[in-house]
């Protein structure tokens, strides 16, 4: 079997999971792949922390404690694996942070820093302001550029991707032709 394909999720990815917000199926599809070993997921331990909210942007409501715990129930996934928080990831994260001037909140910068250290093959990330510009600017410890992306939507099945239309799904094809009275 080929090996896996590492992905780093950041908190905005696992909220957008929980809260089942707009770009779910996204998240939904990686976990799918995820739990057929086609992929890994990797998060920080920060996660933990910062998935409390409804919204990744500000939001101030809390989530209902049962999200909270359903939360660290599965992110004990044997697919998933958890980077601890060390003293390499701090120091990289704060010079992240000072290098690349968009990166507001460290918080972002150990993210970014734990894909880094481990050579991921892409970081997740829903942070169109801090995050996602930085797609191809970071290099990661082996000297590889790190992709940062939203999730990949899931693939159309093949007869949508060839713009085939399964039967029954066109609505002019089902009907049937009259002609019309003169």
């Amino acid at each position: 079997m080929a090996d896996r394909r590492k992905i780093y999720w950041d908190s905005c990815t696992w909220l957008t999971l929980i809260n089942e917000e707009n770009e779910f199926d996204c998240c939904k599809y990686v976990i799918e792949c995820a739990e057929n070993g086609e992929v890994q997921i990797w998060t920080s331990s920060l996660t933990l922390a910062e998935v409390y909210k409804m919204k990744c942007d500000g939001g101030n409501k809390a989530l209902a404690t049962a999200k909270d715990v359903d939360f660290e129930k599965f992110i004990e996934q044997d697919y998933i694996v958890e980077v601890q928080v060390d003293h390499d990831i701090g120091v990289l994260a704060r010079r992240l942070c000072r290098q690349h001037l968009q990166l507001k909140k460290p918080n972002d910068g150990i993210h970014l820093a734990s894909a880094v250290l481990h050579n991921l093959d892409e970081f997740h990330t829903f942070d169109n302001e801090n995050i996602l510009p930085l797609n191809g600017q970071i290099k990661r410890q082996d000297n590889k550029l790190l992709t940062i992306c939203k999730p990949l939507p899931r693939p159309l099945p093949p007869q949508m991707a060839l713009g085939l239309a399964p039967r029954g799904t066109n609505e002019a094809q089902n009907k049937t032709t009259k002609p019309e009275p003169k």
